[in-house]
């Protein structure tokens, strides 16, 4: 019959013993996270995602240095395994980290809130809700943008509807035809130049001069330079459909 060394005896047995801790780790930290997700979902989704990843990683944490006080291994082994695994925490843990600072910016410097026309980055759109870990926008052709907080910290914000707004009005002249005509083309082509703009444009007046139809619109904007750019929108609106017009 074969003896086994009484040293390898005992070090298999806390390599198992060390192995089942982390394996029970790994399966009651995935237990938390959900646990906890759910638990604390009536506080708001992102609030509770970001409570279950810390607590997770702590258990994570705990079981590791569980293990590796098990396993009793020297000084140094130990040092290098905890800095390797807190070196791994901190990498996995950096997106939390981020959203945590971001989320500490938006809600002390509030540099725009729910229902404002903002542009951060290459992303422009309305606030549709700010939550603890994203946030989320609804860009001109209408779809929804969910932006993590972090990306707030990276970029510049632009909050267009706290800018100073100027109304500018543009003088349109058409060819005599049915004001009916007239007034269905202007508000089609308002409606398309709107997201444009930094409020409801108006149509201050229409009426019949000599064998042509004046036209004043009222634009509200910010970029002065950004008028000529709407001038040609507004001309080629017209024009789609059939109708010759000067703007002034």
């Amino acid at each position: 019959m074969i003896e086994m060394n009484p040293v390898l005896n005992d070090l298999l047995l806390r390599v198992l013993i060390a192995a089942a801790v982390l394996i029970l780790t790994y399966f009651l930290s995935r237990y938390a996270r959900v646990s906890l997700e759910r638990a604390f979902s009536k506080f708001g989704a992102g609030f509770a995602k970001k409570l279950a990843e810390i607590i997770r990683y702590f258990i994570i944490f705990m079981g590791v240095a569980t293990a590796v006080s098990v396993l009793s291994l020297d000084v140094m082994a130990i040092s290098v395994i905890i800095a390797a695994v807190l070196i791994f925490l901190l990498v996995s843990m950096r997106d939390i980290v981020l959203n945590l600072a971001a989320e500490l910016y938006l809600a002390t410097r509030r540099p725009f809130k729910e229902n404002d026309w903002v542009r951060v980055g290459e992303i422009e759109g309305t606030v549709k809700s700010i939550g603890g870990m994203d946030t989320e926008i609804i860009t001109y052709e209408g779809d929804l943008v969910i932006i993590p907080n972090s990306y707030f910290l990276r970029n510049p914000i632009v909050n267009k509807s706290q800018s100073l707004v100027r109304y500018v009005e543009l003088k349109l002249t058409i060819p005599k035809m049915k004001l009916d005509k007239v007034e269905e083309a202007v508000t089609e082509v308002l409606s398309e130049i709107k997201p444009e703009l930094l409020g409801e444009p108006e149509l201050l007046s229409m009426g019949e001069k000599e064998d042509k139809i004046e036209v004043v619109l009222s634009l509200p904007i910010v970029n002065v330079r950004k008028l000529r750019w709407l001038t040609a929108k507004i001309t080629k609106g017209f024009y789609s459909r059939g109708i010759e017009v000067e703007v002034e």
